[in-house]
């Protein structure tokens, strides 16, 4: 982050990549939520995120998406370290996309 201003340096610990946020799981047995040996990210997330596949707000992201493989019932959550709640110069989370809560219900 050489040559960036510190509040470029700032924004950008909001930001993350959502191919590595996002994490996948198709659970058979109950054993399976606790073992992270079967969870798996996207390939691509562009679908959702756009072409940058960039999540701007939230430090630490975490997208835990579960599937149950008898029925595709879904489990979905969203954890993070912090969410972006102050002034940055009148530069806020993209407006042109969901919030994160109103993606959950298109999945």
């Amino acid at each position: 982050m050489a040559g960036l201003s510190a509040m470029e340096k700032k924004l950008a610990e909001y930001k993350c990549n959502t191919n590595e946020a996002i994490h996948l799981k198709l659970v058979r047995f109950q054993e399976d939520l606790e073992d992270d040996s079967m969870t798996f990210h996207p390939e691509f997330s562009h679908q959702v995120f756009g072409d940058d596949e960039v999540a701007f707000g939230y430090k630490g992201l975490k997208i835990l998406l579960y599937y149950i493989a008898g029925n595709l019932s879904t489990l979905f959550r969203i954890d993070y370290s912090s969410k972006v709640n102050e002034n940055f110069d009148c530069v806020e989370a993209r407006g042109d996309r969901p919030p994160l809560h109103k993606v959950a219900r298109l999945c």
